[in-house]
């Protein structure tokens, strides 16, 4: 007797439709949140200082995160390696009309203020009229975890402190003091 006459080859014909259900989870929607301020050192800068924020997070604190497709927010992120880290992260904030591309290359959990990981940040703004001001590779910005807190990297999560020293539109140059960044559930 044949499998076809049983009713057998039907079926065996839709299990690889079916998959039984074995397929991987979806991945956790990423988060993310930001504090900097975008300081005018001298005349060289030709916008404006302010602040710019994406949900609450400070050195000393990190409360409230918002999820990729809340509150106008658009998070991409990876958070990857284990003993050291590499993060890239763009950030947008429509209601503020912001953005922040953030890449660290090699940062260990034990960076400090006094031997940082250097990374490059690019931001833009509706205060600085849509323009992308970029760190410069002489002058990279530089990350680290405070002592005093619960900051620290994970593969698939971050919460670091920075400054840029310098970043550029290529005719001005500005400062970002003193930003916060966290980021979890981002890929690994």
């Amino acid at each position: 007797m044949s499998l076809a006459r049983l009713g057998f080859v039907p079926v065996l014909g839709l299990l690889p439709l079916l998959g039984f259900g074995c397929s991987d989870p979806a991945p956790p929607t990423p988060r993310a949140a930001y504090s900097l301020n975008f300081v005018k050192p001298g005349a060289s800068c030709n916008v404006g200082g302010h602040s710019e924020v994406l949900g609450e997070v400070t050195a000393a604190r990190r409360l409230r995160v918002v999820a990729d497709g809340d509150e106008g927010a658009s998070v991409d992120c990876t958070v990857t390696g284990s003993g050291s880290f590499d993060v890239s992260a763009t950030l947008k904030n429509s209601a503020t009309a912001t953005q922040v591309r953030v890449k660290i290359v090699d940062i260990s959990p034990g960076a400090t203020k006094e031997m940082p990981a250097s990374g490059s940040v690019s931001f833009s703004s509706a205060k600085t009229s849509g323009t992308t001001f970029t760190s410069t590779t002489d002058e990279q910005c530089q990350f680290w975890f405070d002592a005093e807190s619960e900051q620290g990297v994970d593969a698939g999560k971050i919460w670091v402190v920075f400054e840029c020293p310098s970043v550029t539109d290529g005719q001005h140059t500005c400062e970002i003091r003193r930003g916060a960044l966290a980021l979890d559930s981002c890929g690994s």
